[in-house]
C-alpha cells in the first residue's frame, strides 16, 4: 500500500468521522499530562488538537508525504502551548530511545499490519516505549457480517464531503473484498470530486488493506505483548463493548 497517496485525500476520508474520537484521544492526552506517542499521526488529525490542549506531542508515521502535510497544517495553525515533534517511521519496528506515559494507536492504524505476526510486533514495540505507569489505547473496528459477507463488485457510497482545501463536494464510494482465511480486507476507496457546474474536476482510486481482528484475538495480542487491557469500550463516548458494538478501543497497562 501507497500511504503517501493517501495523503492528499486523508483529510477528505476522516472528515466524515464524528468530532468524539478526536475529543476522546485529547482528553486522554489532557489527563495523561503527556508527553504523547501518536502511532500513525497521519496530518496530524488528532496530534494537532492535542498539542492546542497544551499537550506535547511525538507523531510517528511512515509516510513522509503525511507528515509534510501535518508540518504544513501545524504551521497555519495559531500558536500552540504544546508542541508536535514529526518522526518518520515504521511502526512495527522503532526506537525512540524515551518513554511515555501515554501512546496511543488511533483510527485503526493498528489493522495496517497485515499479519498477526506484525500486528504483535507493533504492540511489542510500543509497550518497550510505555512508561512503567503509562497506558497504550488501541481503537479498531469490529468486522460485521455484512462486510464478511460482501461480494459485490459495485461500489456503494458511503459519504459525501467538502474538500478542506478547494470547498468543492466530494462523493466517496468504496468495494470490499474480505478474505476469510486471512483477516485482510482489500478495500478501494474512491474519490470523486465536483465543481460548481457538477462536473467531476478530479477522480481517485486508492487501495487500503486492513487485517481485522475479533476480541479474543486482541486480548491474546495484548498479552503477548506484555500487556493487560484494563478497560474495554464499544464506543469512544465511553460505553462498553456489546454484541451491537461497531468498534472496541482498549485501554492497556503493562502486566505486572
Amino acid at each position: 500500500m501507497n500511504f503517501d497517496q493517501w495523503a492528499d485525500w486523508y483529510d477528505v476520508y476522516y472528515s466524515n468521522v464524528p468530532e468524539v474520537e478526536t475529543s476522546f484521544y485529547v482528553d486522554l492526552a489532557r489527563e495523561s499530562g503527556g508527553p504523547v506517542l501518536e502511532i500513525g499521526v497521519g496530518t496530524g488529525r488528532i496530534g494537532i488538537p492535542t498539542v492546542l490542549a497544551g499537550v506535547n506531542v511525538t507523531g510517528l508515521d511512515l509516510s513522509q508525504a503525511m507528515l509534510d502535510r501535518a508540518d504544513a497544517k501545524l504551521r497555519r495553525t495559531p500558536p500552540q502551548t504544546g508542541a508536535l515533534s514529526l518522526i518518520r517511521g515504521d511502526m512495527r519496528e522503532f526506537d525512540l530511545s524515551k518513554t511515555f506515559p501515554l501512546i496511543t494507536i488511533p483510527s485503526n492504524t493498528l489493522l495496517l499490519a497485515l499479519s498477526q505476526e506484525d500486528q504483535l510486533r507493533t504492540l511489542r514495540c510500543a509497550a518497550r516505549h510505555l512508561e512503567p505507569d503509562g497506558r497504550l489505547v488501541f481503537d479498531v473496528f469490529i468486522p460485521g457480517p455484512d462486510l464478511l459477507a460482501d461480494r459485490d463488485t459495485t461500489p456503494f457510497v458511503w459519504g459525501k464531503t467538502v474538500h478542506p482545501d478547494t470547498g468543492n463536494v466530494v462523493v466517496m464510494s468504496a468495494i470490499n473484498r474480505a478474505d476469510g482465511a486471512t483477516q485482510i480486507n482489500r478495500e478501494t476507496q474512491i474519490f470523486e470530486e465536483y465543481d460548481g457546474a457538477g462536473r467531476i474536476v478530479r477522480r481517485a482510486e486508492l487501495p487500503i488493506d486492513l487485517r481485522y481482528l475479533f476480541p479474543a484475538e486482541c486480548h491474546t495480542l495484548i498479552e503477548q505483548a506484555g500487556l493487560v487491557a484494563e478497560r474495554v469500550l464499544g464506543g469512544f463516548d465511553g460505553q462498553p463493548l456489546s454484541e451491537d458494538s461497531e468498534e472496541m478501543i482498549f485501554i492497556c497497562r503493562r502486566a505486572q
